[in-house]
């Protein structure tokens, strides 16, 4: 039944004169919406960057949090949890950096991007607090999401050499190198941990590796490990 002609329904209408139906009216109002609350997510997202960039990190995780708390977005607010343990890292708070990853791995079912960098950054968080068996298992969840990636290659490699297992720690280094050798971070490790155990280059794999890595000049200190 319509409104027309019903006493005290609203009604609407054209500048015409045309009378519009009310469920036009609210689709209108609430696309009209959607489209300023993205625009206003996405403004407050773009500060939040910017004090993270200029090394003002407490004001951004102001905005972060206000993200958080404005949404019900699974997804966003693993997001903002994921936001928030970055810009504790950048602060060097490893301990309270891994506990936001934590919670966003609480909230959704780790996948894609989001899941990837919460479990890779989680267990770079735990390396760096020397909880490397922990740190393995989530370098290894971030693989399982997304293999060609290097970051969590290059930290499953940390993991690795934390336990004492130093092969397989040189075998996960070289791979993330091979992955993105542009970064070097992967390499540098690979470096340090050659110089510490250089029985590792009876490693043939890693010996070939490194070798190649020795003629491009590249090699820093595996020259005389």
């Amino acid at each position: 039944m319509g409104t027309q002609g019903v006493p005290g329904a609203p009604s609407f209408e054209l500048p015409d004169g045309q009378p519009i139906a009310p469920t036009k009216v609210e689709a209108n109002l609430r696309a009209r919406l959607a489209q300023c609350e993205e625009a206003l997510e996405n403004a407050v997202w773009q500060l939040a960057r910017f004090y993270s960039m200029v090394g003002r990190q407490r004001e951004a995780r102001v905005y972060v949090n206000r993200l958080v708390a404005w949404t019900a977005n699974s997804a966003k607010v693993a997001g903002g949890y994921l936001a928030r343990g970055q810009l504790l890292e950048q602060e060097k708070r490893f301990a309270e950096a891994e506990v936001e990853y934590a919670k966003g791995l609480e909230i959704i079912p780790p996948c894609g991007e989001v899941g990837y960098f919460l479990h890779n950054n989680r267990g770079y968080c735990l390396n760096t607090l020397g909880r490397h068996l922990e740190a393995e298992a989530h370098c290894r969840a971030a693989l399982a999401i997304a293999p060609t990636r290097f970051n969590a290659h290059k930290n499953l490699g940390l993991a690795l050499a934390g336990q004492g297992r130093f092969v397989e720690a040189a075998h996960s280094l070289l791979e993330a190198d091979r992955r993105c050798p542009a970064d070097g971070r992967a390499r540098r490790h690979l470096f340090d941990l050659l110089s510490a155990h250089p029985e590792l280059l009876t490693d043939s794999e890693v010996a070939v590796a490194c070798e190649a890595l020795r003629l491009l000049g590249e090699t820093g200190r595996v020259g005389s490990a």
